[in-house]
């Protein structure tokens, strides 16, 4: 672990440090190729392109996971929130609330998508 990734998750309140570990646990589980650091002041997951970030607010007692790309991915229980272009998150207030199997799909399918547009800019640029 990093040293700005270490200091993230040590400012964060004991019981969102301890979701947000277990979520590292599970994005980093998914792939060997999956980096982390901190972008825009949250802890940020990629391979191939970013997939997804750690965030929160001072003042909600809960951390949000954001995918970049969440309205390509499947969400067959309507897990997402938001209405960005393209973005979603869904809230973590306790360790009951991580949709483990769910997550890892997510951030297989964001890998899969993320490789795809990289082959494709490639492939435009021959």
């Amino acid at each position: 672990m990093n040293a700005k990734v270490e200091k993230f998750l040590l400012a964060l309140p004991e019981s969102k440090q301890q979701n947000a570990l277990l979520l590292r646990e599970i994005f980093l589980s998914c792939s060997p190729n999956i980096t982390e650091s901190i972008k825009w002041n949250n802890l940020t997951f990629s391979c191939n392109g970013d997939i997804a970030f750690i965030y929160t607010y001072k003042q909600v007692a809960y951390l949000n996971i954001g995918f970049f790309k969440a309205v390509q991915l499947t969400d067959p229980k309507n897990r997402f929130e938001g209405t960005g272009g393209s973005m979603r998150h869904i809230k973590i207030t306790t360790e009951k609330d991580i949709p483990v199997a769910q997550l890892k799909k997510w951030i297989k399918e964001s890998i899969t998508l993320n490789s795809t547009a990289l082959k494709e800019k490639v492939q435009k640029k021959k």
